[in-house]
């Protein structure tokens, strides 16, 4: 029985971060399952608390902040910012086996210790060679989504300005230019 609460759980959470969740639960799921194996050597319970919980705070602020600007507004997309459709934006794991081209992004939500979680964006490193990872500082949580964000770090990324964020769903990876993911189509 507690398995089947720890899963209900998981899956309410989940399904409140990512709408609409039957089109991003297999995305969302295997990246939390990979996150649960690698990192909280299975260990379901230790990563909800340990990991998904505090995750699941900086998600919201990152979604409230984001949102704000556009109260009385309805988006077409419900998830947005942190999915759009069936195409998750802010990731859960890392995206290990996708192959980064100069300008590539991604957006991903990391365990930073006992109960913490942080923002952080991974890019190819400023030589080409290697991965960057950048945390987002929690004040700044509700200018991700924005066009200065993104020039702010391009001003010291003289050789490969980012400009590609990728999206996943399933195993698919989209590279989509950042300026479709900060404007939101409203209903």
């Amino acid at each position: 029985q507690d398995s089947k609460s720890l899963d209900t759980y998981i899956q309410s959470t989940l399904s409140a971060l990512y709408p609409p969740f039957e089109a991003t639960a297999a995305t969302v799921l295997w990246q939390l399952f990979n996150v649960v194996d690698k990192l909280y050597q299975g260990d379901g319970l230790r990563c909800l608390i340990d990991f998904l919980v505090p995750a699941k705070r900086a998600l919201q602020c990152v979604q409230r902040e984001t949102c704000a600007k556009y109260t009385g507004l309805i988006f077409y997309h419900e998830g947005w910012p942190l999915c759009i459709h069936e195409k998750v934006v802010i990731q859960l794991a890392s995206l290990h086996r996708v192959r980064l081209k100069p300008g590539d992004f991604y957006l991903q939500i990391a365990p930073a210790g006992k109960q913490l979680a942080k923002l952080v964006l991974k890019c190819l490193s400023r030589c080409g060679q290697g991965m960057e990872e950048v945390a987002i500082p929690e004040a700044m949580y509700g200018c991700v989504f924005t066009a200065t964000f993104l020039e702010k770090l391009n001003c010291e990324r003289e050789n490969f300005p980012l400009k590609s964020c990728l999206l996943t769903t399933g195993s698919v990876v989209y590279r989509t230019p950042w300026k479709n993911i900060i404007n939101p189509i409203f209903v």
